[in-house]
């Protein structure tokens, strides 16, 4: 499935789930990820990538900047694997 497919089905599922889904399109920052999430004071980074993408050295490096504050960063690669986040952090 198209890394854009994924990442719609997953903006539609947020969406009913009451987050705010602010889809990152071009940014300062290179390597930043492609969707924040926000409800009720939290903050989720999201990079969408098809089961076979590789995330780049660059994206490595943000994630790293972002986990290291404390920020949820998420590497998704389908709608399952986004439901299932959901469920191992409790941020219905």
């Amino acid at each position: 499935m198209l890394e854009s497919k994924i990442q719609a089905n997953c903006i539609n599922y947020a969406k009913k789930l009451g987050w705010i889904c602010c889809k990152n399109i071009k940014c300062s920052i290179n390597g930043f990820p492609d969707l924040s999430m926000y409800k009720n004071g939290i903050t989720i980074f999201i990079e969408f990538k098809t089961e076979t993408g590789k995330q780049s050295e660059l994206q490595k490096y943000v994630e790293k900047q972002l986990t290291q504050q404390n920020f949820e960063y998420w590497l998704i690669r389908s709608l399952s694997d986004f439901k299932n986040k959901f469920q191992e952090s409790n941020l219905y």
